[in-house]
């Protein structure tokens, strides 16, 4: 059974003088307070643009296994590069994730406090695919523009001001990966996921497919349902660290990957504020940051920093 969530039309989103623009808006607090969900079409990033990047994910995870080792993430203190199967566990009650990810974050090639922090690490790239490394550093780019701009509409449903968000996502620690959910093994039980029941940890994700099935949300009533895209529209879901920073005015949704008998592949974007935003205030003891929340989920996550 497929779940249906609100569909939105991004240029009339960002058109208040457009006629829908009130209708879009009312979907999208509908989705902020309410399913945690939404989907949003004709957006700025094209199809072709997703695909040409995707097709190059593929090829690389194609590769042997001691190719993709060369960038392997297990080898570095960060989380940039391939992880493999088994790599991570989002949800501690279960196996580690049966999925391979490979992950490049923001890049900092100048001099600043936050260079040499773990999760503002180099990328690291196979050196015979310079072309996958200009469409990730650009697609990269393109999502960070997107997400900035969703983000400033959903300040508004929080009576915030139109650009609040905007001077904390300056040198944000986003993250764009890719997932290879491989076929469902025949081994697999209960306890085995492509990508285990979570919520995300980050403010705001942006979820690029080929309009194959596979993601499934727990629903208000509790039920595990299916949900689909359109090819060229995004999925987009909002995480823990929202949720905390709005006093829970914002819904951070489980949702979960079990696996078919299909291989399939997503492009994910976490879009996360600067390491020293202020996301939780505090009388009698040190602020939370968020460069520190996300650091404790990462280290928590990702089984070669354990």
């Amino acid at each position: 059974m497929e779940y249906n969530i609100d569909n939105i039309d991004f240029i009339s989103l960002i058109d208040e003088r457009n006629k829908n623009h009130n209708e879009m808006m009312t979907k999208l607090e509908q989705a902020v307070i309410k399913t945690g969900f939404l989907t949003i079409k004709n957006s700025p990033i094209s199809t072709e643009t997703f695909e040409n990047l995707l097709n190059e994910y593929k090829v690389f995870f194609k590769k042997p296994l001691d190719e993709k080792n060369k960038v392997s993430m297990s080898s570095t203190d960060s989380n940039r590069g391939w992880g493999g199967s088994k790599s991570e566990q989002v949800n501690s009650k279960y196996n580690p994730d049966f999925k391979e990810i490979y992950d490049c974050g923001p890049e900092i090639d100048f001099n600043h406090k936050f260079k040499n922090l773990p999760y503002y690490a180099p990328n690291i790239w196979p050196e015979d695919m310079p072309r996958l490394k200009i469409l990730a550093k650009s697609f990269y780019e393109e999502c960070n523009s997107l997400g900035i701009i969703i983000l400033n509409k959903i300040a508004k449903i929080l009576k915030l001001s139109d650009t609040y968000f905007s001077d904390k996502f300056d040198i944000p620690m986003a993250l764009l990966r890719c997932n290879f959910y491989p076929q469902r093994p025949s081994w697999a039980q209960n306890e085995d996921f492509g990508i285990a029941p979570h919520s995300d940890y980050g403010c705001l994700t942006l979820l690029f497919t080929e309009g194959d099935p596979g993601l499934e949300i727990k629903t208000l009533e509790g039920k595990w349902e299916k949900i689909v895209s359109n090819k060229g529209d995004i999925i987009v879901n909002f995480g823990d660290m929202l949720q905390f920073w709005s006093n829970n005015q914002v819904r951070a949704t489980e949702h979960r990957v079990i696996g078919t008998n299909k291989s399939r592949f997503s492009i994910p974007f976490f879009f996360n504020p600067r390491h020293d935003t202020i996301i939780k205030q505090n009388k009698n003891k040190p602020n939370v940051l968020a460069g520190e929340y996300l650091a404790h989920k990462y280290n928590t996550t990702y089984r070669h920093k354990l």
